[in-house]
């Protein structure tokens, strides 16, 4: 009998998550619960399409995206800094603004001379041909705001967690916060938004399936980091781990997929070029609303330079 009880509290003992892979499991479930309500807004803005102020509050990046990630951050006692950046720091709030739009500059002429394609095809933008200039503007702005709000939360939310709970470098910080923000914002909103779009069957079990494979991935993420640290492959060898490891393959896989394409998976590098750059400009002026710029000047390029394309050829 006391065998077994030495037995028993040895296993008790090996079976909680190394604190990484348990923080990093709660930042995938985060992004998978964030994925769901993303993809109700956006079933919801479909059907309020047109409506004023009710119409952009239910949008998903509203809805879906900024309320949420807010909620979260009460919930796990993120304390976000609104307040403007120090005057030291306007410097490097201004190029973490300009830099992702830049980016879509360069990339766009890289395409039309490297490729020969368009980059408004690419990232499938188009003006109504009948549309007054006033109305796109007025479109065009309130989706660019309200797109960098929400994601510019979230990159704060999450840069916050993976600093603070995992103990990240603020090196590594950085490039996780991009590596998560680009998994949910180019795999699992893309497929929810896929699915409430042409709703099948099998489309629900691929969504479903992308789900558990954030959060296993996360996970696994944060037992590898932690073997890394140890040096020892001891965090990596219980059998318990196998399927969480193999369901988190098929997430690096699917992002992996999201890049593999040429040139088309210049979309997703210059999303998470932009939520990379994002984090650092919010890990340098301590403020939310350096990644809530960024990523709305990043949205904002993105359609003035698919206009002057469609304007010009």
């Amino acid at each position: 009998m006391s065998r077994f009880t030495t037995a028993a509290r040895g296993l008790r003992a090996d079976l909680p998550l190394p604190t990484e892979a348990t923080e990093l499991g709660r930042i995938g479930l985060f992004l998978a619960c964030l994925t769901v309500a993303s993809a109700v807004s956006y079933w919801v803005a479909l059907r309020l399409l047109g409506v004023p102020v009710v119409g952009a509050l239910s949008s998903p990046n509203v809805a879906g995206l900024a309320v949420p990630t807010l909620v979260y951050a009460h919930y796990r006692g993120v304390s976000l800094p609104f307040g403007l950046p120090e005057r030291s720091r306007i410097a490097d709030a201004l190029a973490t603004a300009l830099a992702p739009g830049l980016a879509v500059v360069a990339a766009s002429a890289l395409l039309a001379v490297g490729f020969d394609a368009s980059f408004a095809a690419l990232v499938g933008w188009t003006y109504h041909p009948e549309a007054s200039v006033v109305t796109a503007a007025v479109q065009v702005a309130e989706d660019v705001a309200l797109a960098g709000l929400g994601f510019g939360l979230l990159v704060a939310v999450v840069f916050d967690l993976v600093s603070s709970r995992v103990g990240l470098s603020p090196a590594r910080a950085v490039a996780a916060t991009a590596a998560l923000a680009t998994l949910f914002r180019s795999v699992l909103r893309d497929a929810a938004f896929t699915l409430v779009v042409f709703p099948k069957p099998w489309r629900v079990t691929i969504v479903s399936l992308l789900l558990v494979a954030a959060v296993c991935g996360c996970v696994a993420a944060g037992v590898t980091y932690r073997s890394a640290v140890e040096r020892s492959l001891r965090p990596l060898s219980r059998p318990v781990l196998a399927p969480v490891f193999a369901f988190g393959l098929l997430g690096v896989v699917a992002l992996g997929t999201a890049f593999a394409d040429v040139p088309g998976g210049i979309e997703h590098v210059l999303r998470a070029l932009a939520f990379g750059i994002a984090a650092f400009g919010y890990h340098r002026s301590a403020s939310v609303w350096v990644p809530a710029a960024a990523m709305a000047l990043f949205s904002l390029s993105i359609r003035l330079v698919a206009f002057v394309e469609l304007a010009a050829f």
